[in-house]
């Protein structure tokens, strides 16, 4: 998967450090990486692989191009339908139009 990579320093705008690809999705799932976002919020999401969303919250990161850590421990808000889902870490555009920027993604299996 293509990344929105900061031409400055090299790095992706958002990426996920935990969980890995392919670790067992539990509740509550502790999600943690680094970004940079339009005050400081990065949304995170848990999706299972029909698309059904499992959990969503946001927690801080970075903001005006400076990168920073994110934390959040998510808790199920429904049972995943499927066994594979996703977790997805994003910026919502600030124009208000829903568009979400700077995507990670990465693919888990729930337990």
């Amino acid at each position: 998967m293509a990344r929105d990579i900061d031409e400055d320093s090299g790095r992706p705008f958002i990426k996920i450090n935990h969980p890995a690809a392919g670790d067992v999705g539990r509740v509550p799932d502790h999600i943690a990486g680094y970004g940079t976002a339009f005050e400081a919020v990065i949304s995170l999401r848990i999706r299972d692989d029909d698309g059904t969303v499992i959990a969503e919250e946001s927690t801080q990161g970075g903001s005006n191009g400076i990168i920073g850590e994110f934390k959040a421990n998510l808790e199920w808000v429904r049972r995943p339908n499927q066994r594979l889902g996703v977790v997805e870490a994003f910026e919502l555009s600030a124009s208000g139009s829903g568009e979400e920027l700077h995507l990670d993604r990465i693919p888990i299996v729930f337990g």
